[in-house]
């Protein structure tokens, strides 16, 4: 009996361990958005009269940047992904984001082009149907004796048209 709850301690103290350490490295963690910065809309706002709808903005930026830290960028399984590509107007906005970022992920020296944890830094309002998002990913650093982790900040154009939001790929 005495061995039994000494084991479910354990078990229970692993479980407190594990996930707290988990929880720290995907954006859920502190919530996506939480201690991001608004600027020119509030996120909560339906926009009664405006040109878009801030209310799903936050929820779909979450939904799609999580997607993108879900496995490997730089691999064929991520590039034909349906998913991601529902966030882009044609399949040549998408493909030119996905050469940038990659090419990001590249330079910066990220393990396997693999992000593993995103924070959103800010919302900027820039135009009534326009909000530039500013995101911060974080992952393994490949450089060799380097163990620290390695990070690229990137910002991405978010549109409002034709009653939902599109990313806007900047210029390669």
């Amino acid at each position: 009996m005495k061995g039994r709850r000494i084991f479910a301690w354990a078990l229970l103290a692993l479980i407190a361990l594990g996930g707290g350490s988990l929880a720290c490295l995907g954006p859920g963690a502190e919530g996506w958005g939480n201690k991001a910065s608004y600027h020119g809309f509030d996120p909560r706002s339906l926009n009664r009269g405006g040109d878009a709808d801030y209310t799903i903005l936050v929820p779909l930026s979450q939904l799609f940047y999580d997607r993108v830290t879900a496995r490997r960028f730089d691999s064929l399984a991520t590039f034909e992904d349906p998913a991601l590509r529902e966030f882009f107007r044609s399949g040549a906005a998408f493909a030119d984001y996905y050469a940038a970022f990659a090419e990001a992920l590249t330079e910066a020296h990220f393990e396997s082009n693999r992000p593993t944890a995103v924070h959103l830094e800010s919302m900027d309002r820039t135009g009534p149907r326009r909000v530039l998002v500013r995101v911060r990913f974080r992952g393994d650093n490949s450089m060799p004796l380097r163990w620290w982790s390695t990070e690229a900040v990137r910002e991405d154009v978010w549109n409002f048209d034709q009653g939902r939001w599109w990313i806007t790929p900047g210029k390669v």
